[in-house]
């Protein structure tokens, strides 16, 4: 029998161990689930008959993983984040299972939906959990082995993806996370415990639906091949609409989905700044340059998926840095510092991708957009955590990821307006990163401020 007791999360332990194998497996799905599913998509949507959807299976999971990221702020807050982790785990493994035996692309969307609505509850709890476990100096030590794993996912599964879809079938690519997940869970259940909360929680839809909501609206107007131009209008208005209902029901709500009271604190609203184009970039990028390569350059899956290699290398490298040089220059150093590297990186990719330059440029331009990423997307988090005390911790990191998400959905349905215009689609890529670096050098404070006063050793871990 196991018992529980509050401990100190300086102290290391076999527990905080198995926890972190658990935070480190679901850092992994996430990368899987990123990289082995995309190079596989320009393959599957053409099997299947469906490549004008292809947009859509992309933006359908970041729909539904807005909505899991908005509900589980407020669940990993109020019932904890370990019921919050395993239940997102549990949907996120239902959702991949079934979309390994989609039948059609239209299928595979909805089950997409199911997916990315567990993996939404699922990857800002595993940040928060990090974030209780370690503090923000430990985190600088620790990042190494977050982004080693990580990027070590992240290497493997392009190239996993790819030999998959050539060798055997791009079913596999979705089934090959779920043994990952059983693993996180079993680690996870056996050695992380939440506090005991005074009162019960009451679980708050309202926020997260009509954000959805919204977001939802916005995307279906900037849908331009399945809509006609009056349901457009009436999408826009409809979500400008919805928008506005929002903003009153947030006000009065007692959990809303971000305490507006936060955004007067410069690093949340930082936080907030680079989700937002940190997420645009990333899932832009991962999403269309496969199928610019393989549709525009005439290469291979296998060869599409080697190149978003470099992408994630350079992630990883970039964001082991990216706590040290938050801690020495703050926000200004390491979240607008890494857009402004990103931004060369992405210009560099729209000349190798428009003129021809080749793989080895395109492959090492990819490099440059990651290594400045990494560090801009991981602090802007960071940072943000630091700042609130344990019972809004969740709550920031869900709505601080929820913006990721938000920003990646709204990127690639710009893109997809632009459908079949690789040059113009590589340009508004460059400008994402170039208008966060602009932005987070006006609205970033010159130095790191100072992390919230209240204890995050309440945590409780099995022993």
């Amino acid at each position: 029998m196991t018992t529980a007791k509050a401990l100190d999360v300086t102290v290391p332990g076999r527990a905080r161990r198995m926890a972190t194998a658990a935070v480190l497996l679901g850092l992994v799905m996430a990368a899987f689930e990123t990289t082995v599913v995309t190079t596989a998509m320009p393959t599957l949507t053409a099997e299947l008959g469906g490549r004008n959807l292809y947009a859509w299976v992309f933006t359908a999971f970041f729909l539904a993983s807005t909505l899991g990221v908005l509900v589980s702020g407020g669940l990993a807050d109020g019932i904890g984040r370990r019921a919050t982790f395993l239940g997102g785990l549990s949907v996120f493994l239902l959702g991949t299972i079934l979309c390994g035996f989609s039948q059609s692309v239209p299928e595979l969307i909805a089950f997409r939906m199911l997916q990315g609505l567990g993996a939404g509850a699922l990857q800002p709890t595993t940040l928060t959990i990090a974030s209780d476990i370690y503090n923000l100096k430990e985190r600088a030590a620790i990042q190494s082995i977050f982004t080693g794993s990580w990027g070590a996912a992240s290497v493997v599964g392009p190239i996993l993806g790819a030999f998959l879809t050539q060798h055997a079938s791009w079913r596999w690519v979705f089934w090959v996370n779920v043994p990952v997940g059983i693993a996180a869970a079993i680690l996870l259940q056996a050695s992380y415990r939440d506090p005991p909360r005074a009162k019960t929680h009451r679980l708050e839809l309202a926020g997260p639906l009509l954000a959805g909501s919204t977001l939802a609206l916005t995307l279906f107007a900037l849908e331009p091949h399945h809509l006609a131009g009056a349901l457009q209008l009436l999408a826009a208005l409809g979500s400008a609409a919805v928008a506005v209902v929002l903003v009153h029901q947030q006000r009065r709500s007692g959990r809303p989905v971000l305490p507006l009271h936060l955004l007067r604190d410069p690093t949340v609203l930082s936080g907030v700044v680079g989700g937002l184009v940190a997420g645009g970039v990333l899932y832009g990028t991962t999403a269309y340059v496969p199928l610019w390569l393989v549709a525009h350059g005439q290469r291979t899956a296998l060869t599409a998926g080697a190149a978003l290699v470099p992408l994630l290398v350079g992630w990883a490298v970039g964001s082991a840095l990216g706590v040290k040089l938050l801690l020495r220059g703050g926000l200004r150093a390491s979240a607008a510092g890494g857009f402004a590297v990103a931004t060369v990186g992405a210009v560099l990719l729209a000349f190798a991708l428009v003129r021809g330059w080749g793989d080895v440029a395109t492959f090492a331009s990819l490099a440059v957009l990651g290594f400045g990423l990494g560090p801009a997307a991981s602090t802007s988090i960071f940072a943000s955590q630091q700042r609130v005390p344990w019972h809004q911790r969740g709550a920031v990191t869900s709505a601080l990821y929820a913006c990721r998400m938000l920003g990646g959905s709204l990127i690639i349905a710009v893109l997809n307006l632009a459908q079949g215009q690789l040059p113009l689609q590589a340009t508004l890529l460059a400008v994402v990163p170039f208008v966060g670096t602009l932005a987070l050098l006006r609205v970033a404070p010159p130095t790191l401020a100072g992390e919230h006063t209240e204890s995050s050793a309440e945590v409780v871990i099995s022993k």
